[in-house]
């Protein structure tokens, strides 16, 4: 028996109300029901060569070291490191794969951790967890 003749009618099923069928008959939420959205990255992207960018604020110093000291942990694990540019209390990072002189996968993860770390240190700062 043929795999077509099976699916046949699966595959010719008629629409369902209020949603709309897609291929292999998989039901197709339109986006406005669906309850989750994709957050837009906030790193800014430089060229020659590619990069990613970003600019993190602080409001004290200690907060900053706390989120430098995290870093510096994180990239000592991963590897993988960015150029990490320290002026009063902001930090500015840039990021990209220096033997393809271009964005890829790693970069990516780079950011996105730098992201959590902030957000981290920033939640347990104002919940009175300090640097030590």
């Amino acid at each position: 028996m043929m795999l077509r003749s099976v699916m046949k009618n699966y595959l010719n099923e008629e629409k369902t109300s209020g949603s709309e069928q897609g291929v292999f008959g998989l039901i197709r939420e339109s986006s406005a029901e669906v309850p989750i959205a994709v957050d837009k990255s906030t790193w800014g992207t430089l060229q020659q060569p590619e990069r990613l960018i970003k600019k993190f604020s602080f409001e004290d110093v200690e907060t900053r070291n706390w989120f430098i000291k995290e870093l510096i942990e994180d990239e000592a694990q991963s590897g993988h490191h960015g150029n990490i540019l320290i002026g009063g209390m902001e930090i500015t990072i840039e990021v990209w794969t220096h033997d393809v002189n271009a964005v890829t996968e790693l970069d990516l993860e780079y950011a996105a951790r730098c992201d959590d770390i902030f957000n981290d240190v920033g939640l347990l700062g104002g919940c009175g967890y300090g640097y030590r």
